[in-house]
């Protein structure tokens, strides 16, 4: 299967495609709240390398995989409202710091800036053990 340009994915998604600094995102909707779909790296046209398989079956299993990545979170920090948590990006990477996929959840402000709490996913749609945590 060949990879989808990043408009096919976002009419996949039903979502709408726009620049967010260099960056390239779909906005969608999920759970009620917008999901940006971001990615870095490679031509603003085509998202990493991914067929339409993959693109599907993330969709398909968001879901779950968000219950998994919520797992994650919560065995990281117990004493944490994990579940109140919104899920705001569905990020892909072409350096693959977020593995295949990471899903991010906004965390609010801290004294430092804005934190989120990324979970990374292999290939094969399994949760890396710890997460990422990166402040704005």
């Amino acid at each position: 299967m060949s990879r989808l340009l990043w408009d096919e994915v976002s009419a996949l998604w039903n979502g709408e495609v726009f620049a967010c600094g260099t960056r390239l995102c779909c906005k969608t909707a999920y759970a009620g709240l917008m999901l940006n779909l971001s990615r870095g790296g490679g031509s603003a046209e085509e998202p990493p390398a991914r067929d339409l398989r993959f693109w599907r079956r993330l969709k398909e299993e968001l879901e779950a995989l968000d219950r998994k990545a919520r797992e994650v979170l919560h065995h990281s920090f117990p004493a944490e409202k994990i579940a109140a948590l919104p899920l705001t990006e569905l990020a892909l990477d072409q350096g693959e710091s977020y593995g295949a996929f990471a899903l991010g959840y906004d965390a609010g402000d801290t004294q430092a800036g804005r934190l989120y709490l990324f979970v990374a996913f292999d290939e094969a749609f399994h949760p890396a053990g710890e997460p990422i945590c990166e402040v704005c």
